[in-house]
This record gives structure tokens, sequence and C-alpha cells, in this order.
């Protein structure tokens, strides 16, 4: 593992939690992040099986293997999630979305009730298991293909993307459907793969990776990320593509950059190889698909005792944001309350289970 590239896991694993219990401005990195996390998933499968060649055996290998590294973890939160609305008495079971769910197909479904259905943010899964399953016969597909080939895909690709979010424009429903549906996740996963491709080339250039250190670097990654933040909050504009394509540049580079000065790290790539960032970015799987079991224990045990000691008063049953009689709210804290509760439950889930079951699947 580059830990440059683990680093920026548990930062952006961090941003969409923070953004999705309601601490403001931080909207276009968690965009940024869900790009992330598909890209890179490409990016460091082709560096490490690059199938020039491909048979039936070696398929099935394949997919064993990283379908193992989903289902456990998604299945332990489906039933946790199931336990845990029984518990508060809202537990509802449709058949037909708790099927997808437990064959992690639901976010192939076109409606929201559907792929957001019971632990929501398992829809990650679901699409990274089809990119999973598909990158076998991808990487067999564009190995024999000459680098300019790969980007003329690459573009042709990011212009199917670009019109059909153009289409959507800003309608919601069908943005936020497109944005869990695998075939067009999957373009972020391609550019991921054909980046790799990319790599030795990029090594050569004359300003690449000839400083002591990739300080410079850093900082240009990091300052085109923030250009396209701001360029996106100025101009209204470029909503129809801030799902995806105003962050494929600026990830790009923070992939490559990663590669070429890893052990060689500046300020920056030093933060994010410490150990505190590496030991999230080890868990933040976990810390994904764990963070709406997280927001219930807060919003069913330690909400209900915030408000008795006078931060408010809410009623278990309350959503986010609710407010009492005396206007005030326990929810104006849930940011610092939930993020530690995820992190402790993705930590004893990665130590208790994740592990011990990926060791035993390892060996059969």
């Amino acid at each position: 593992m580059i830990k440059t590239i683990n680093g920026w896991r548990a930062v952006f694993a961090l941003m969409i939690v923070l953004f999705h219990v309601g601490v403001t401005g931080l909207e276009e990195m968690t965009w940024a992040g869900v790009s992330f996390f598909f890209m890179a998933s490409g990016f460091l499968l082709a560096m490490k099986h690059p199938f020039d060649r491909l048979d039936g055996p070696t398929w099935k290998r394949f997919a064993w293997t990283h379908a193992a590294k989903l289902f456990p973890l998604h299945w332990l939160s489906l039933v946790l999630w199931l336990v845990a609305m029984a518990l508060v008495g809202m537990l509802v079971i449709r058949p037909l979305a708790l099927s997808l769910n437990a064959l992690l197909l639901h976010s192939w479904s076109l409606s929201h009730s559907v792929y957001f259905s019971y632990n929501k943010f398992s829809w990650f899964l679901s699409t990274l298991l089809f990119c999973y399953l598909c990158y076998p016969l991808l990487a067999k597909w564009l190995s024999p293909l000459r680098q300019r080939t790969r980007l003329i895909i690459v573009a042709v690709l990011a212009m199917i993307d670009f019109i059909v979010l153009a289409v959507t424009g800003s309608n919601d429903y069908y943005r936020t459907a497109l944005y869990v549906f695998p075939p067009v996740r999957i373009i972020d996963f391609i550019i991921g793969m054909v980046l790799a491709g990319v790599l030795p080339r990029v090594r050569t250039l004359p300003v690449i990776g000839k400083s002591e250190n990739g300080t410079d670097a850093e900082l240009v990654a990091i300052a085109l990320l923030s250009v396209m933040v701001m360029s996106y909050r100025t101009y209204s504009c470029l909503l129809p593509w801030s799902d995806a394509i105003l962050w494929w540049i600026p990830i790009a580079l923070i992939l490559l950059m990663s590669v070429i000065y890893d052990k060689r790290e500046g300020f920056i790539g030093k933060l994010l190889a410490s150990k505190p960032l590496q030991w999230l970015g080890d868990i933040s799987f976990e810390i994904f698909i764990l963070q709406g079991l997280a927001a219930l224990v807060f919003n069913y045990l330690c909400a209900p005792a915030l408000a008795h000691i006078g931060l408010g008063h809410a009623s278990p049953f309350d959503s986010p944001g609710s407010t009492d009689i005396f206007s005030i709210s326990p929810y104006s804290l849930i940011a610092w309350f939930i993020l530690p509760i995820d992190i402790l439950l993705a930590w004893v889930v990665n130590r208790l289970f994740t592990r011990p079951v990926s060791r035993l699947l390892r060996h059969q």
C-alpha cells in the first residue's frame, strides 16, 4: 500500500462523514472523495494485477478474492442495521429491496427507495463489486492497446458522462440515481486504470520526480483541487458536472504524485503518511459503511442524554436538525459526536471482524 494514497483515503472518508452529518462547506470534497475511491481502486489494481492474459480460473480466483473483501462487511453492516432498526421499533421489511441488498445488487436500481434502502451507504460496495468483477476483462481489453488509444477511450467515456450529466441537469432525483449507478461510476474506475498505464511515461518527464521530495507537486495537486472547488462555488453552470468530471484531473494528479514521490514525500505527504492517518486509512472502508449506524447510535442514545443535561430536548424519533420549543438542538453538535462513534465502531469491526474473516478466507 502506498502510504500517501492510504492517507488520502482517511482524509476523504472523514470529510464524507462530516458532510453527511451536517458540516457545511464539504459538499464538493465529498463528491471528489467518492471519485477518488473509485479512481484509486482502478489505479492500484492496474498496478498490481495487469492481467495481460486471462482465463476462466484466473478470473474466478480474482472475483472470489475481491468479492470476499466486500460481502462479509456488507452482510455484517446489514444485519447490524436491521437489528438496530428493530430495537428502536422502526424496522420495515421490504422483500425486494432486502434481497437486492443482500446480493449487493441494489445500486442497479434507479429507485431511491431501493439503492438507499437499509444501510444507505452500502451502495458504494454494490457499485465497487461491479467494478471488481469487470476489472479482469477491462484489463485484458486495454492491455494490448496503445496508450494513445486508451486515452481516446477515456475521452469518449468522458464525453458520454458529460452528455448524460448535462441532460439530467439539476434534476436531483436522476442525478442521485446516476451517482450510484454502476455503469456510470465505472468510468471513474477505468480512468484510474488508464492512469496507471500513463505512469511510466509521466515518470520520464524532465520536471517530474527530480526534486528531493514532493512538496511542490503536493502543493500543485491541492491547489488544483482547491481551484475546482472554488470554480464550482463561483460558476453555477458547472453544477451538472460536479459529481465526477470536475475532480478527475486533480485526483489523477494526486494519485500520480503519490506514486512518483513514494518514500520521498514532502511535508504534506509526510502528514498523510503519519501513523494516525494510516490507521484511519486502514479502517476507511468501515468508516464509510458504518456511518449510518454511528448516526443511529447518536440519535437514539446520545442525543436524548444531551437533551437532559440542558442542550435542549429532542425526541428519539426526531430527525437531525429538529429543534424543541426552546429552539435549541443537540444536533448542532452532531458532527463532533457521530464522527468519534463512527471511528470507534469502524476500529472494533475491523479488528474483531474484517481482519479475522480476511485471514480465514485467504486460507480457503
